[in-house]
């Protein structure tokens, strides 16, 4: 839920900037929830189900300037 790692230990630019993004993507759906959140959010895994949808629409990241707003991306393998 930080960036602390791709300070850390910084990768490739096209890698660090798929982990920056997909970590804001991450903070801001988390942002979303924080009104809500009470007790139910450390006894289940309710937000993973989104996740799960995100992961269904990621886009792939090709070059640096790419823009997906709150899409996750992907690299190729």
């Amino acid at each position: 839920m930080t960036d602390l790692h791709e300070e850390l230990f910084p990768n490739k630019p096209l890698e660090k900037k798929m982990d920056l993004h997909n970590n804001q993507v991450g903070m801001d759906y988390f942002m979303e929830l924080l009104p809500g959140i009470h007790r139910q959010f450390f006894e289940t895994s309710f937000f993973v189900e989104e996740f799960l949808n995100k992961t269904k629409s990621a886009r792939l990241l090709k070059n640096l300037d790419d823009d997906f707003d709150g899409n996750l991306v992907y690299l190729t393998p």
